[in-house]
């Protein structure tokens, strides 16, 4: 497989996320494919479903990415798969599906209160229910290997070659580097199931002054703020896409810098070192890129999911990018967004004239 012809679009789904891949392949006349990389809210479910119709013109998803257990990331995939499971006349079927299964990673010596373990399964997958029979994993069980395939990333997977994990894809186009299969196990039986989220507003006046020290970026505003405590977010799946011109694009979901700490390889820190397009963690919250993280990455061009300012988004981490160069874009100000390399023009998308 040989990609040179590509593109990848941020859809407008306010504070959640919702990214596509789509890509042709060379050396076989140009064949298709897609990519959906986390699906926003449920009722995003209809929008997604209606751009890859409208603008690909296509019926299927090659490869759906489920990042990580909150439903800003999930929701629209259970919409998605509803309609699926429901032989829906107008449904977006998906080949393959990549999401991690908490009920696999975690055994009853590890939790409290806790004493079958069917009992076990359904407080694990709780996190991924949005109530009224709307459980995503439950349906990708339904679903069965008849309908699609159903793996979990894991940067580790060659490891396990008895469990059905993915560790890349499209001949290594798309490259897993995190979780692995120990780290997502540490941080399974912290998982919140029902305890409440973690408010991640900032305030819109914090300091969002940038220095360089020797080079280096600094910001004092993301050395107090500390690393993201949600074991949900760390656990997202962090992979790259590598086209064949070179450039690398990384996808984070909401992880932050203990994920990358806990990379298993050493090698994998210095792949995503000087990367060409980074897919901001956490819609841009400073409690998900510090200082090291933006001045080791250093991105040409960062894509940020967001509502606004202060909502997740941390003017911070915006001038801290800035600082190195790189072209910063935000649905919250550009709307759904496109990146491009080799593909046909859009009549109704223009080229970006202000960037954050």
């Amino acid at each position: 497989m040989k990609i040179t012809k590509y593109e990848i679009d941020m859809l407008d789904v306010k504070s959640a996320d919702a990214f596509l891949i789509h890509f042709y392949d060379d050396d076989d006349n140009d064949k298709d494919y897609i990519i959906l990389v986390d699906a926003g809210n449920y009722n995003d479910g209809p929008t997604i479903a209606n751009f890859i119709k409208n603008r690909y013109g296509r019926k299927n998803i090659d490869l759906a990415i489920c990042s990580h257990c909150d439903k800003d990331h999930f929701g629209g995939f259970v919409w998605l798969l509803e309609q699926i499971r429901d032989n829906a006349p107008n449904r977006i079927n998906i080949s393959h599906f990549w999401v991690d299964d908490p009920a696999d990673h975690v055994s009853l010596g590890m939790v409290k209160r806790i004493r079958t373990h069917d009992s076990l399964v359904v407080k694990a997958r709780s996190v991924y229910d949005l109530g009224d029979n709307k459980n995503m994993l439950d349906i990708l069980d339904e679903l069965g290997n008849k309908k699609l395939i159903w793996t979990e990333p894991f940067s580790d997977a060659g490891k396990y070659s008895d469990k059905p994990y993915s560790v890349d894809a499209f001949d290594n186009h798309i490259e897993v580097l995190g979780p692995s299969v120990t780290y997502y196990e540490q941080l399974v039986p912290d998982f919140r199931n029902e305890l409440k989220k973690k408010d991640y507003t900032t305030d819109e006046n914090e300091d969002a002054s940038i220095t360089l020290i020797e080079g280096r970026v600094y910001s004092k505003t993301l050395d107090d703020a500390g690393d993201d405590p949600s074991s949900h977010n760390q656990s997202s799946v962090i992979f790259i896409f590598k086209p064949d011109d070179g450039k690398k694009f990384l996808f984070m979901g909401d992880a932050g810098r203990d994920a990358i700490d806990h990379f298993l390889y050493e090698e994998d820190k210095y792949k995503i070192k000087g990367i060409y397009w980074l897919k901001v963690p956490h819609h841009g919250s400073k409690y998900n890129m510090d200082n090291w993280m933006i001045d080791h990455l250093r991105p040409k061009n960062a894509f940020i999911s967001t509502e606004k300012v202060g909502h997740y988004l941390s003017q911070a981490v915006v001038n801290a990018l800035k600082k190195c160069d790189c072209k910063v874009c935000s649905t919250h100000k550009h709307g759904s967004v496109w990146h491009h390399c080799g593909t046909a023009s859009r009549d109704d998308y223009s080229s970006i004239i202000s960037f954050l």
